[in-house]
């Protein structure tokens, strides 16, 4: 059988598994990209937040490019069959892009390592390790940008050629207009080729092992590369947003939204068994084979692995790109144990009873990840306050009615024209980010109040008569709905209650007599 063809039949497999995988439901940040990509597209990026009732909220619009091309994609689905059509088109795209990061990855991994079949599984491994970062979010498109920043790096080390110049210049432009949030990452994956250069520079015996098992070279190229990237630190002025790119992740490590936010709290390495195994893989290979390794390699995993356990989301990260400098180990050990044993393994497994077999195998997974979604629905009812929302919109004056609502379904309340108290935007909700000069202390800190008042850390009257709540819509099993239920607090009357939300009304409290004679 031929190569492209075998090859083809590798992609195809991949998009399939991809896809198999791409979750159904959809998650608290899509329903704001579609609000303020239309919000976007009529008003323009005016900096301010038009869906919170708080007054005068500054807003940065992070990711507006693809918060507009969210709602593009919706507004499409939505022209053929309505909301429907509309969320039956979101997924479709993320499936898609899915599937465009999975064939990447394959790609990269198969041109960096030159080996087909160790990168193949490791396509299909990663992608069922991050599988719970695969959204219509900001982060899918980013993930596919980050794989290709290092594909062009060590293309570039190899060979300068001028695409791989315009490649690096190209994505922190798209980064800072798509995800403006993890722009400095982008120079975090240049600082290994770098560390190894200076160290290059430095040592006495370059072009040589040191410590036997670590590889150091100097690579006369990287001082192009840091060129680069100094162009490139350039490239965060090319968006309507201002400074957000270069100020962002500085005001986010600054306030305490990242202490109280699951994904970005420190991962508990037994919760996660897949980064036990990627572990376990390394540590074998060190201990137990003469496998070398690049300094670059080496900094590069230790780095992934350090922001790995300060923060769980970044587990994604170590993931897609750590599984390059195993793929390149794994291609070592094998050549190390037999002489061509990646030849010798892709002639067993790439023959016509090995791809049938392999092509059974990821059919077989696909079709039970796409039975496991069996019943699920674009808009989680257990999740999100759909009835609630309808109840909300036509009994209830939207212009007079201040609403305390909970973090996790404000977006799809604001998606609805629902003005809200906080959604997952959490950085809007922080004085870091809407201070109106410039600094934390002239800011309202409204997501340390809704923390404090979700977990009972204060009274949660006290933070409803700060902000004059007069309605209230909860999760039947929150703390605050624990409480006024079981006290039958009169103070509080049920308008609506369904299986999983409860909307209350908070009556006036009546004036002293006296003080209405005065």
């Amino acid at each position: 059988m031929r190569e492209k063809i075998k090859n083809s039949i590798l992609i195809i497999l991949i998009i399939l598994f991809c896809m198999s995988i791409s979750p159904i439901t959809m998650q608290n940040d899509t329903y704001y990209s579609i609000a303020i990509g239309e919000h976007i597209l009529e008003n323009g990026i005016d900096m301010q937040d038009p869906f919170s009732w708080h007054e005068s909220l500054p807003y940065t619009y992070p990711h507006w490019a693809y918060d507009v091309a969210t709602y593009l994609v919706y507004f499409v689905g939505q022209c053929i069959n309505g909301e429907m059509g509309a969320f039956f088109a979101i997924y479709l795209v993320t499936a898609i892009l899915s599937g465009i990061l999975g064939v990447t990855l394959y790609k990269v991994n198969k041109k960096i390592s030159k080996n087909t079949i160790i990168s193949f599984v490791i396509t299909l491994a990663v992608i069922y390790s991050i599988r719970g970062y695969i959204a219509a979010r900001a982060q899918l498109v980013t993930f596919i940008l980050f794989i290709m920043e290092i594909y062009f790096i060590e293309m570039f080390l190899q060979h300068p050629k001028k695409r791989y110049i315009i490649g690096l210049i190209s994505i922190p432009i798209l980064i800072a207009n798509l995800h403006a949030a993890v722009w400095w990452f982008y120079f975090v994956l240049y600082l290994p080729y770098i560390a190894e250069y200076i160290l290059a520079k430095i040592s006495k015996n370059k072009d040589k092992i040191i410590l036997t098992r670590i590889q150091i070279t100097e690579n006369k190229n990287i001082k192009y590369l840091i060129l680069i990237m100094i162009i490139c630190l350039f490239t965060g002025l090319l968006t309507p947003i201002g400074s957000t790119p270069y100020t962002y992740l500085i005001k986010t490590m600054q306030g305490n939204t990242t202490q109280n936010i699951n994904e970005h709290l420190p991962m508990t390495l037994m919760q996660h068994v897949e980064v036990i195994i990627a572990l376990g893989i390394i540590l074998s290979i060190f201990i137990c084979t003469k496998t070398k390794i690049k300094l670059s390699d080496l900094f590069m995993l230790l780095g992934l692995i350090f922001l790995m356990f300060y923060s769980r989301r970044q587990l994604s990260l170590f993931f897609l790109i750590g599984c390059i400098i195993i793929n390149k180990m794994l291609v070592e050990v094998l050549e190390n144990y037999k002489e061509n044993g990646i030849k010798i393994l892709e002639h067993i497994l790439l023959s016509k009873i090995g791809l049938a077999l392999i092509s059974l195998l990821v059919v077989i997974l696909s079709v039970y990840f796409i039975v496991q979604k069996e019943g699920d629905q674009f808009v989680s009812k257990t999740n999100y306050p759909v009835e609630a929302s309808e109840y909300i919109l036509e009994n209830l004056n939207l212009n007079e009615i201040k609403l305390f609502n909970e973090y996790n379904y404000g977006s799809y309340l604001l998606y609805k024209g629902i003005p809200v108290f906080i959604d997952s935007r959490a950085d809007l909700y922080s004085p870091e980010f809407n201070s109106l000069t410039g600094k934390a202390n002239g800011g309202i800190d409204i997501f340390t109040d809704f923390i404090n008042a979700s977990y009972i850390n204060e009274f949660y009257e006290d933070i409803f008569k700060k902000y004059g709540i007069t309605h209230v819509i909860l999760y039947k099993n929150s703390k605050i709905n624990l409480i006024i239920s079981k006290t039958n607090d009169e103070k509080y009357n049920c308008l609506y209650e369904d299986k999983n939300f409860i909307i209350y009304e908070i009556k006036k409290e009546p004036t002293n007599s006296i003080e209405e004679s005065e």
